[in-house]
C-alpha cells in the first residue's frame, strides 16, 4: 500500500508560479528526488503546495532556487486545502420581472430587470435585462456571472393558488 504524502508550502514570487514549477519540476527530476506533485492553485497566488513523504526532499528541491522558499511550520494536509482545490460554482437562479445590478462589464453598477435568460455558446448563460434609470429603454444581454439579485419578482396570485393547489391547473 502506497504510503499517503503531505503537501509542503512553497513561497514564489505572485505570477511566475507556473516558471518557478517548471524549474522545480526538472531539478526533481535531475536529482532523482521523491517528489510525488506539485499542485499550483490559480486563487492563491504566490504559492506552490508540493506533494512528498519527507520535508528533507522538499528542502533539497528548494535549496538554492532564488524564486522559491520552503515555509517554515507544519504541513498542509489534502482535506484542509479541498475547499480551494473543488469549488462549487455558484447557481444564480433568475426570473423574468428579477431587478438586478450588473456587477461586471461595460454597464457595471447600473441596475436592470430581467426578461428573459438566453443560452449562448459553450455553455454560458446569458440574461435579458431591460436597464432602468436611464433615459431610453436599452435591452441588452449579460453573462449570468456578472449580475447580483437585489429584488425578486412579485408572484401574482394564481402562482401562489397553483402552490397551495397543486394538480390543479388555472386557465386565463
Amino acid at each position: 500500500m502506497e504510503k499517503k504524502g503531505v503537501l509542503f508550502t512553497v513561497k514564489v514570487p505572485a505570477g511566475q508560479e507556473f516558471s518557478v514549477m517548471r524549474l522545480l519540476y526538472k531539478r526533481a527530476e535531475y536529482e532523482g528526488l521523491r517528489i510525488k506533485s506539485m499542485i499550483f492553485v490559480p486563487g492563491l497566488r504566490g504559492y506552490i503546495f508540493v506533494e512528498s513523504d519527507r520535508e528533507y526532499d522538499v528542502r533539497i528541491l528548494t535549496g538554492g532556487v532564488r524564486r522559491a522558499k520552503l515555509l517554515p511550520g507544519r504541513p498542509v494536509s489534502f482535506e484542509e486545502l479541498s475547499d480551494v482545490l473543488i469549488r462549487e460554482p455558484e447557481v444564480i437562479q433568475v426570473k423574468p420581472g428579477d431587478i438586478v445590478k450588473i456587477v461586471k462589464g461595460n454597464f457595471k453598477g447600473y441596475r436592470a430587470r430581467v426578461i428573459s435568460q438566453v443560452f449562448g455558446g459553450r455553455g454560458r448563460k446569458y440574461v435579458a435585462v431591460k436597464l432602468l434609470n436611464i433615459d431610453r429603454d436599452w435591452e441588452v444581454q449579460v453573462p449570468i456571472d456578472s449580475i447580483k439579485i437585489e429584488e425578486r419578482a412579485k408572484e401574482t396570485a394564481t402562482e401562489k393558488e397553483a402552490e397551495e393547489w397543486p394538480g390543479v391547473e388555472y386557465e386565463e
